[in-house]
């Protein structure tokens, strides 16, 4: 009985990490996607370095 505990409370930590990693990857994905947008609206300008062959 006590493994089936254990077994059921490891299954749903399991479960919560995964729950914790879909919030993290949404919110990296939100985070890309404006700076992707953000990149689009600026005007193209010289970055640092761009004369370097």
């Amino acid at each position: 009985m006590r493994r089936n505990v254990s077994l059921a409370r490891l299954i749903e930590s399991n479960k919560e990490n995964l729950n914790n990693n879909q919030l993290f990857i949404d919110l990296m994905e939100e985070k890309v996607h404006k700076k992707q947008v953000e990149m689009q609206e600026r005007p193209l300008t010289k970055q640092a370095g761009d004369d370097k062959p």
